[in-house]
């Protein structure tokens, strides 16, 4: 119970999650035990109600769980979970666990801590919480939280955000790892990771990248550690090939940590390109140029300190054949893989996010020159992040021109032109990409 609790709460703390579940019960010499499995299981539960269970804990005990110790806070959360659905665990280990967890609690802050975790959680079992109106139930059925379900259903349909909840919140995501031409060979890579024991194959969709399932440990997996592979999703990776990257050329990423997109970049001009890799935090500067240096696109690299929103006064305007863009946004294309992010995001702070992707295209555009490419892609889901941020700056700027892409995804169904990846129609990640071109001057 000790150990459980541990994870519960450093996994709000650092993320991902299941980092955090794998180095804490290792500790405590539970890793690949009966008990990681259902504590596993428990977890992603958790993550994926999060919104839900918060909501309950604020009608029952009238308490606001932001306020709460972190502890504390996912002791009660785990009460309303256990109380309204169990997954895969038996009753009489469900009453150990919470007071078990209770009783932790108790010790570490007040007994009556202790009695609220389960009361709360005796209280729903015998009066039990159901959601009340169309948005409730739709919530409590696909563990989506409302902002999310009323977009995706004025662009799919309902029926569609169904089958994409089931893909999100029951299907395994696959993992990806790009192969660095520079370095080795999509058979090479294969032959590794069948020693491994991990199923592999070729994707059928991005070029020199493989897709696969199951355990790697990437700490001990040589060809990570040389630099021939880079863990990407398919959906990200192909970001490199739709924009593209040629000798002679002048390139920014403007959001490059960690470095993925950037380092394939450089691979894709053979190292003959001038990739200006521009990040705000120093420490993610620090990171990606160790993977530049470890898969030997260091030579093409230059990275800078600096905020892309203000990336035409730090870099020189109107000189750069290509510009990638891929902001900060609600990550809500990879909540298979964070299920935490499809409750976090609020109104506001799309308001805030979109404002930001939207001035910081406006700079890429700066950027430009005539006959320039914009690849603008968000790890998103929202219209908001991106076609509508789209439509903003071709109707602000009459300068730039939608490039149509033709694949290897679906067209967007709000933008022609725009193309989508989707968790459901493709098994990777959910993003969105469209391809800019600033027209010559006349």
């Amino acid at each position: 119970m000790k150990a459980f609790l541990e994870v519960l709460e450093w996994s709000e703390h650092y993320k991902p999650f299941q980092v955090v579940k794998r180095r804490v019960l290792s500790r405590y010499g539970l890793l690949g035990s009966r008990y990681d499995r259902v504590f596993t299981a428990i977890l992603y539960r958790l993550y994926r109600m999060q919104g839900l269970l918060d909501r309950v804990i604020t009608e029952r005990t009238g308490l606001d769980p932001g306020g709460l110790p972190a502890a504390l806070r996912q002791a009660l959360r785990l009460a309303v979970l256990l109380a309204l659905s169990s997954p895969g665990v038996d009753r009489v280990f469900v009453e150990e666990l919470v007071e078990g967890v209770a009783s932790i609690i108790g010790r570490r802050f007040r007994a009556e801590d202790a009695r609220l975790v389960v009361g709360l959680y005796r209280g729903l079992l015998a009066e039990p919480w159901r959601p009340s109106g169309r948005l409730d139930r739709l919530e409590y059925e696909l563990l989506l939280s409302r902002i999310i379900i009323e977009r995706l259903e004025r662009m799919l349909g309902l029926e569609e955000v169904r089958r994409f909840a089931d893909a999100v919140n029951t299907g395994q995501p696959l993992l990806g790892l790009r192969v660095n031409r520079l370095k080795s060979t999509v058979e090479e890579i294969l032959s590794e990771l069948k020693r491994e024991g991990v199923e592999a194959w070729p994707s059928s969709r991005v070029p020199y990248h493989v897709v696969y399932r199951g355990s790697l440990n990437y700490s001990r997996f040589r060809p990570l550690l040389e630099g021939k592979v880079v863990p990407q999703d398919e959906a990200s990776a192909v970001a490199g090939f739709l924009l593209g990257a040629g000798p002679g050329e002048l390139i920014a990423d403007l959001c490059a940590a960690p470095g993925g997109k950037t380092t394939h970049l450089a691979e894709l001009s053979e190292n003959k390109a001038v990739i200006v890799a521009l990040e705000l935090f120093s420490d993610r500067v620090e990171r990606l140029v160790e993977l530049a240096n470890r898969t030997g696109t260091i030579a093409s690299i230059q990275p800078i300190v600096g905020d892309a929103l203000r990336a035409s006064a730090l870099l020189p305007r109107g000189r750069f054949h290509r510009v990638l863009l891929d902001p900060p946004c609600s990550s809500t294309g990879a909540i298979a893989k964070h299920p935490e992010a499809r409750w976090r995001l609020t109104p506001e702070r799309l308001r805030r996010l979109v404002e930001n992707q939207k001035r910081m295209l406006w700079e890429a555009v700066e950027l430009l020159r005539p006959g320039g490419r914009i690849l603008y892609t968000t790890c998103s889901i929202l219209p908001e992040e991106g076609e509508e941020v789209v439509a903003w700056i071709l109707e602000e700027r009459k300068d730039v021109e939608l490039v149509p892409l033709e694949g290897p995804y679906d067209e967007s169904p709000l933008l022609k032109g725009a193309m989508r990846s989707w968790p459901h129609r493709h098994g990777t990640t959910g993003f969105f990409y469209a391809l800019l071109e600033k027209k010559p001057q006349a």
